[in-house]
């Protein structure tokens, strides 16, 4: 939830250039008002869309970095199963050796 307030800061940024724009042109104030509700509703949209895709940019992604920690992964549960049976192998012989 670190972007809870990126959305109402670009809607209330597009609000307030709306409303300086439109008192230094000097429109009426229903023609004004109805501009400013316009802008917030679509900067509403466009704040939500860009919060959605900057926080699918930021999590962490829980494997690591894509194929090639799985390929790591693929290579060291490999590695790790050999040690083990080499480990094994290594009990067998101790055990023939003391009998």
């Amino acid at each position: 939830m670190k972007l809870g307030y990126l959305r109402a800061f670009i809607v209330l940024l597009a609000g307030l250039i709306t409303l300086i724009v439109n008192i230094k042109t000097g429109r009426e104030a229903t023609v004004s008002l109805l501009i400013v509700l316009i802008v917030i509703c679509v900067f509403y949209v466009i704040g939500t869309l860009i919060c959605e895709i900057l926080q699918k940019n930021l999590e962490p992604k829980p494997s690591g970095e894509g194929e090639e920690a799985d390929e790591e992964n693929d290579d060291d549960e490999e590695a790790s199963s050999d040690n083990e049976s080499n480990e094994a192998s290594d009990e067998e012989v101790v055990d023939e050796d003391n009998f």
